[in-house]
């Protein structure tokens, strides 16, 4: 009995210690999420976004349809932002204050300034659902390495610059890659539940099994609120669950008793699509076949810089995504990475049906949509933002493999010695990240030469955040009534213009040619496409740079 005391003394101190290690990773990469939320810009998509709601609602409330793309593209993480805004707005101004007869965006009575209120909330809002990814990460490794070992994920995922610079501001990309990363982490979960169920369990009823399979079908559905391609959680589940089952001579009948359950969970998921996307309520069959047609081809015209030249983004070489990959993920983390998918090989006969599920989950999100783009020749821009879902999984297995080769050291000095080196080899990302800050996202690792050499070789800046900058300088420096001329993305630098400039597009420029603007004015770019050299007399009397790679330039023109 003493010793079943003693025994139950450590596991409860080994508990406390391993919450202790993953609340406070998770308290620290708060902290500094929330303290430099309000550091970043306007993105470039961020108001169409905005609009998405608007244009949803005139769906709902007028039938009138949603304009371009947008009715392909699940409104949920918008409409979640807007409810909080409007909650906020409510509780500034009163009760007196109706959210839809008082709510500008609705009346069309909306101006760039409360655009910028509703951004702000989507800052904090994107940053905190980047949390959850986080967590799912913690998890993924809990389930493979150990619970102890559960805080090495989100610090490995924190160390990815790329996926912390667009987790305050990407309303697209970070929501996916977070409910998709959920959706793995709990996939793992409930194949591991199944094939640990006991057979007279595996009905339909009352009962866990079935509630779990319920639930898993509305958080897929979710997922595929932030993008269409989440519906593929669907059969990665059933997949896995099918591949960790291959030695059950009665294969078949086995898989076969679960129908009912994912029978379930497909209702769950096409109830919850359907209600979270108003485009699809008149024809949700057809309306999801259209959307992964043209999701699938996405029809954008641009051109890439990839490989200092300009290409069109459909006609790319197959190895443009691999190449972001590798010149943008940090080289310890490359290293890492491919030995966790040797050891999880090497090591998967001895694994657990939860880790083998978990294992399999994991490789179908970061290799499966990347490879069916690459072989369909998708359209691709933006680096590898679209493949921001890809980061989670990489962490995971690098964390993962990190903590496989700790657990095999037995010498305390050895241990020391492996942190140690790690630690050093980690530091020039968070010199970098700091260097870079706020705008982390444009990182390239050193390995590759930096950001100093992707300048004109690859895109930078393609969101445009280092606008707000370029705005600010000329606030400062350029009088109460300068006259400005933007290149897109004008709301990334009309927003921070202040009260009494003037601030018009390029466009709308060129078009007018008025003789009050032609006469003195500035130019502010971003250098993209060629916006840079727009104004060729004018002179640079700014740029934002970062490590001396200009981002951001602001001419004045005589």
């Amino acid at each position: 009995m003493a010793y079943l005391k003693k025994f139950s003394l450590t596991l409860k101190n080994i508990s406390r210690k391993t919450h202790l290690k993953f609340w406070t990773i998770i308290a620290l990469i708060t902290l500094i999420g929330l303290s430099t939320v309000g550091n970043y810009g306007i993105s470039w998509d961020e108001k169409v976004q905005v609009l998405n709601v608007k244009f949803n609602l005139d769906l709902i409330r007028k039938s009138k349809p949603i304009p371009a793309d947008l009715k392909y593209y699940g409104p949920i993480f918008d409409f979640s932002a807007e409810a909080i805004f409007q909650v906020q707005k409510t509780f500034n101004e009163g009760f007196s204050y109706h959210p839809i007869k008082n709510n500008d965006l609705l009346n069309s009575n909306f101006t760039d300034q409360s655009i910028y209120e509703r951004i702000q909330v989507k800052h904090i809002l994107t940053f905190l659902l980047s949390l959850v990814t986080y967590i799912s990460v913690a998890g993924i490794v809990g389930i493979l390495a150990g619970l102890d070992y559960a805080w090495l994920g989100p610090l490995t995922l924190a160390l990815f610059p790329r996926f912390w610079g667009h987790s305050f501001f990407n309303p697209k990309d970070i929501p996916f890659a977070a409910m998709l990363t959920l959706g793995t982490f709990l996939g793992s979960c409930l194949v591991g539940y199944y094939l640990n169920a006991d057979r007279e369990d595996i009905k339909l009823g009352i009962n866990r099994i079935t509630v779990y399979s319920f639930l898993y079908g509305i958080l897929v559905g979710v997922v595929t609120g932030t993008r269409i391609a989440g519906f593929f959680l669907l059969f990665f589940v059933a997949g896995t669950h099918l591949a960790t089952n291959l030695r059950i001579k009665s294969i078949y009948r086995y898989f076969l008793s679960f129908w009912s359950l994912y029978g379930l969970m497909f209702v769950a998921w096409m109830i919850t699509t359907t209600i979270i996307h108003p485009a699809s309520w008149s024809n949700p069959v057809g309306w999801f076949i259209e959307t992964l047609q043209y999701l699938s081809k996405h029809e954008w015209g641009g051109t890439v810089l990839f490989e200092g030249q300009f290409i069109s983004a459909k006609s790319l070489p197959w190895n443009y995504l691999p190449k972001w990959l590798v010149i943008t993920i940090p080289l310890i983390f490359q290293i890492a990475f491919f030995m966790g998918l040797f050891l999880v090989f090497y090591r998967y006969k001895q694994l657990t049906n939860t880790q083998r599920a978990c294992v399999l989950l994991v490789l179908l999100q970061v290799f499966f949509l990347p490879i069916i783009a690459i072989v369909k020749q998708s359209t691709m821009y933006d680096g590898m933002r679209q493949f921001m879902f890809m980061l989670p999984g990489i962490a995971a297995f690098s964390a993962t493999s990190l903590a496989w080769i700790y657990q095999k050291i037995s010498i305390n000095s050895v241990r020391i010695f492996v942190v140690a080196f790690i630690i050093i080899l980690s530091s020039p990302i968070v010199f970098d990240m700091v260097a870079l800050h706020p705008y982390e996202y444009i990182y390239f690792n050193r390995i590759f030469g930096g950001l100093a050499k992707a300048h004109n070789q690859y895109e930078t800046d393609y969101w445009g955040l280092s606008m707000q900058e370029g705005m600010e300088w000329i606030n400062n420096n350029a009088g109460s009534k300068a006259k400005v001329v933007s290149s897109p993305p004008l709301t990334s630098s009309k927003t921070f213009a202040a009260p009494g400039i003037n601030v018009i597009s390029r466009k709308n420029y060129e078009k007018s040619k008025q003789t009050e603007a032609s006469k003195t004015f500035y130019y502010v770019a971003l250098p993209r496409w060629g916006y840079e050299r727009k104004f060729p007399d004018c002179s640079v009397v700014y740029s934002v740079k970062r490590q001396d790679v200009p981002l951001t330039i602001v001419k004045k023109c005589d």
